[in-house]
């Protein structure tokens, strides 16, 4: 949390900077900061919501709709999304005999090896490359990193990593970290809404998938899926 605190103060001066310092490119890059819930998790899987955090790194080009201040903006960006577990368990994936995948959670005691004796925190991270395409107004018209902003729009992404990450302290005390890339049953292809009000450089946003986050669910994740809150920092 302390970490995210910092990088939100940080963003906040550099936008503020940036803003006075921009110089003439075409579009803009926004950076969104924010937390996840999820509208129903799988069996034994509890998240915790202010360790769950997304970054997105996204570059947006307005393109004027008339002379009121709306504009269509697209823009291509990476979705960094991070999902941290309350209790001491974690995702797995099998495939059986006849080649069927199946996901699962499972109590670190059983996989941690070398006898764990306390367990640190257990993550999920699930990176995308998504396509925004949003509906802007801007009370300035033209003028679009000043002024009251609102948008509105739809978000596709593709899946390109995920894996599980966890810490634990063995029977001798040493400090042990676990991290597994692998395939864990999601949606390669995403999708939802999206919206963001503020003014000037800085604005709250919020994205709400409405496409099942599992394609192959474990228990209970049949119906799992993301919605994020936060905030915006543009200027760049």
């Amino acid at each position: 949390m302390k970490k995210l605190l910092f990088a939100v103060v940080g963003l906040f001066f550099m936008s503020i900077s940036a803003q006075a310092q921009r110089p003439d490119l075409p579009g803009a890059l926004l950076v969104d900061i924010g937390l996840n819930s999820w509208s129903s998790a799988p069996t034994n899987i509890s998240l915790n919501g202010f360790q769950s955090k997304t970054v997105n790194l996204t570059y947006y080009y307005d393109l004027p709709l008339g002379n009121r201040g709306f504009t269509f903006t697209p823009g291509i960006g990476l979705s960094f999304e991070k999902y941290s577990f309350k209790n001491n368990f974690t995702l797995t994936s099998s495939i059986d005999n006849a080649g069927v995948r199946s996901i699962g959670t499972a109590d670190l005691v059983n996989l941690a090896p070398n006898n764990p004796t306390t367990f640190g925190k257990s993550k999920l991270g699930l990176n995308y490359l998504d396509i925004p395409l949003e509906i802007r107004w801007y009370s300035s018209g033209n003028q679009y990193n000043r002024g009251f902003r609102a948008a509105l729009g739809v978000k596709g992404g593709v899946l390109y990593s995920s894996f599980v990450k966890y810490r634990f302290e063995d029977a001798k005390g040493d400090k042990r970290l676990v991290k597994d890339r692998q395939e864990l049953g999601f949606n390669r292809f995403r999708y939802g809404v999206q919206g963001r009000i503020g003014f000037g450089g800085f604005s709250i946003f919020g994205f709400y998938e409405l496409s099942k986050k599992w394609d192959i669910a474990p228990a209970g994740g049949e119906d799992t899926k993301t919605l994020t809150i936060g905030i915006s920092l543009t200027g760049f």
